[in-house]
This record gives structure tokens, sequence and C-alpha cells, in this order.
């Protein structure tokens, strides 16, 4: 479970750039469940870097490092 979220001043202007902040914040609420369905949020390999990934739309995807129950997001990307 995700308690707070925190995201970079670059990942917000791609965000805003691409016109997702409507469909990111929708995600960013299902992330406060234990279990978010549909978002695709696990954490990438090697395991041991601590980077986890979400998708937000099904061309963008998220990418944080996650701390205890605190999300980190640093970079927004099109996973295509």
């Amino acid at each position: 479970m995700v308690e707070k979220i925190f995201i970079t001043t670059n990942a917000n202007k791609y965000l805003q750039k691409h016109q997702l902040v409507s469909q990111f914040q929708k995600t960013i609420s299902k992330l406060k469940f234990a279990n978010p369905s549909g978002l695709d949020f696990k954490m990438r390999k090697p395991k041991s870097s601590g980077i986890w990934s979400f998708r937000i739309t099904k061309k963008y995807r998220a990418w944080a490092l996650r701390d205890g129950n605190v999300l980190k997001i640093y970079k927004i990307d099109d996973h295509q």
C-alpha cells in the first residue's frame, strides 16, 4: 500500500506536455489501495535496484523508487 506519492519536476512536465494529468490522477488514486488492479504495478529486474513501474495508459508508464510506503516517481515515458 502506498501512502505518500512524490513526483519530480521533469516527470510532471512530461505529464503536462502529453496531456496525461487526468489519467495520472486516476492512476494515483488506485495506487493507494492494497492491491492496485489493472495498473501492472510491479518491481523491475534486477529486483535489487528497487525500481517499480506502473501503467498510466496503454501507451505510457511511470517509473518510481519505493521506500516503504512512499513512492517517488522520477520518470514517465512512452512504453511502446
